[in-house]
């Protein structure tokens, strides 16, 4: 096993497409697990001190690489309770910047 540290949004950008296994336990953070990360987030973002916070460990299966052009999904084995929130958090701030900018349609 290889362990690596990226950002993110490097992270993300690494597939169009995460899998997570049957096998693995429905989505189940409540209120109180978001506010926790939304409130560290927030924290870290007030703070120039601060360049980076640690969200937590995403484990995930990388097929081979091959020559093909398109990318093949990740197997996410651990963290998705984690990579499944910041990403809504993300649309969300997408949306609310979007709105803001007056792009958004209300109607």
């Amino acid at each position: 096993m290889k362990a690596t540290e990226a950002k993110l949004i490097e992270f993300l950008k690494k597939s169009p497409q995460f899998v997570i296994p049957i096998y693995q336990r429905t989505y189940s953070w409540t209120e109180k697990e978001c506010r926790q990360l939304w409130d560290d987030v927030v924290r870290t973002g007030n703070d120039a001190q601060l360049n980076a916070h640690f969200v937590g460990s995403i484990v995930y299966i990388q097929k081979g690489h091959s020559n093909l052009t398109v990318q093949e999904p990740l197997l996410v084995i651990d963290g998705q309770q984690r990579l499944t929130t910041l990403t809504l958090f993300l649309a969300a701030l997408a949306n609310a910047i979007e709105k803001q900018m007056g792009n958004g349609s209300d109607s």
